[in-house]
């Protein structure tokens, strides 16, 4: 038995039986929500109000990440708005929701355990009865024999009790919770505020999104992941699927035109256009009796070297000024 100390990660795979189902997903997004507000705590009172809501978005993002049981795909899921809508949280809807998470367990989750506290029951214990009653009283008719609480009940009905087998003990947050651990200690946050947060994704449908020109405003984890999706070469049948499904949103929004606003309509026009996989590599080898040759590339002209030249170094120096501007506009924390 390994000796470690427990973790956020280690706890929470514990709790899950370290596996993972889409009907999960709320209630992860409530306990990544709850441990970023741990986590910065003690820096929110060098923040202004709309700074605490980005780095409290962007540090469960941060977490989520580092939740390595999950598999990528639905990790990318677990910041969405909504399982369908696949719209990205807001930061401000990010903090509404961590802020009731303990208002509700009061509420709602604690009246509820209470006649299972006892010194017999391990608060685990206390929990699962709690649930076995919550299922009989809720989907098991009276006059039919007990069945046992489907595996993923808890999840799909009674999202937020998540949080309470995790955090608390009895009526109260437990005492014993290991220390909270930002992922990201040397967190950015933008020092005026965005007109959107999230940036739009670079690939719709996946956070973290990664904002244009390299601002800052994500971990330098999740940039190298949003990177690796734009830079990456995808395997030819990974393309296709790729284009197929830009192909397929381009055709949703064409058909709702005249119903979504045309600023959104191109909104998310440009965000497909970005999403697009890379062209396939250049053919290299001609095939065996071919009637055909490889053209070889014309050299460029002395003037076009030149004028190729110079403009390199323009963009050098602008990439260079813009790196200097970027270091003004984010704040660390």
């Amino acid at each position: 038995m390994s000796d470690a100390p427990a973790t956020f990660q280690t706890r929470l795979k514990s709790i899950m039986n370290g596996t993972y189902n889409p009907s999960m997903r709320r209630s992860v997004q409530t306990i990544v929500l709850y441990e970023a507000d741990r986590c910065l705590k003690s820096v929110y009172k060098q923040l202004r109000p709309f700074q605490r809501k980005i780095a409290l978005y962007d540090c469960a993002a941060d977490l989520v990440n580092t939740l390595d049981w999950i598999p990528g795909g639905h990790r990318m899921e677990v910041m969405y708005r909504t399982a369908s809508g696949k719209t990205p949280l807001s930061p401000d809807l990010a903090w509404r929701r961590m802020k009731l998470i303990d208002r509700e367990i009061a509420k709602t989750i604690i009246p509820g355990v209470k006649p299972f506290i006892c010194p017999e029951l391990t608060h685990q214990q206390a929990c699962d009865a709690y649930i076995e009653s919550q299922y009989q009283s809720i989907a098991q008719p009276k006059d039919e024999a007990v069945r046992p609480v489907p595996d993923l009940w808890e999840y799909s009905h009674i999202s937020i009790f998540l949080a309470y087998r995790m955090y608390y003990d009895g009526e109260a947050i437990a005492t014993d919770l290991p220390p909270p651990i930002d992922p990201n200690p040397k967190r950015k946050v933008p020092k005026e505020k965005p007109d959107a947060y999230p940036p739009p994704p670079l690939v719709p449908g996946v956070f973290p999104p990664l904002s244009a020109g390299g601002d800052g405003y994500v971990s330098d984890e999740l940039q190298a992941f949003a990177g690796h999706l734009a830079s990456g070469s995808p395997d030819d049948d990974t393309r296709r699927a790729m284009l197929k499904e830009v192909k397929d949103h381009m055709d949703v929004i064409k058909q709702l035109e005249g119903i979504i606003p045309p600023a959104e309509a191109q909104q998310r026009k440009r965000a497909l256009y970005a999403a697009m996989p890379p062209p396939p590599g250049p053919y290299k080898k001609a095939r065996r009796n071919s009637s055909t040759v490889p053209v070889p590339l014309a050299a460029a002209s002395p003037k076009k070297a030149a004028a190729k030249s110079a403009a390199a170094a323009a963009a050098a120096a602008a990439a260079a000024a813009s790196d200097g501007e970027d270091s003004e506009e984010v704040m660390h924390i």
